[in-house]
């Protein structure tokens, strides 16, 4: 019989495997864990301040445990005719190209998209082409 002890700072999120299974996503805090001898105890651990969570868990997450992803994850996702535009506190952080997905640590930052229809409107609005030129510093 063994404990393990594992502390989350406030700025990190770990994700908890044991024998190859999710269990789950620890927040900030100390935790002992019970493990018995021959238990495969994995943690991933994850900085919040990097906003987007990538991880051989996040398909996973969203096909079988969509409760946990819906309550630790922003999903922006686009299909083969869209883009989004990505603001972080209200600027302009990225572009997410068609047919792609990124799940964004719920947290400290207001994280919202706008999504672009490329096919059916493939003109930008003024307020996103301001936003595009500030980010990459071009003018458009």
């Amino acid at each position: 019989m063994f404990w393990k002890r594992i502390t989350v700072a406030n700025h990190e999120r770990v994700v908890l495997v044991k024998n190859g299974r999710f269990r789950s996503i620890l927040t900030p805090g100390e935790y002992r864990i019970f493990t018995l001898p021959g238990v495969s105890l994995e943690i991933e651990r994850h900085y919040i301040h990097r906003l987007v969570f990538q991880s051989r868990w996040a398909d996973y997450l969203l096909a079988e445990r969509p409760e946990i992803a819906e309550r630790y994850f922003v999903r922006v996702e686009t299909n083969h005719v869209q883009v989004a535009l990505i603001y972080i506190d209200g600027k302009l952080h990225s572009v997410l190209t068609p047919a792609r997905r990124l799940l964004f640590w719920r947290g400290s930052f207001e994280i919202k998209a706008e999504m672009v229809e490329v096919i059916a409107e493939p003109e930008l609005s003024s307020s996103e082409i301001d936003a595009l030129e500030s980010m990459t510093g071009l003018s458009i």
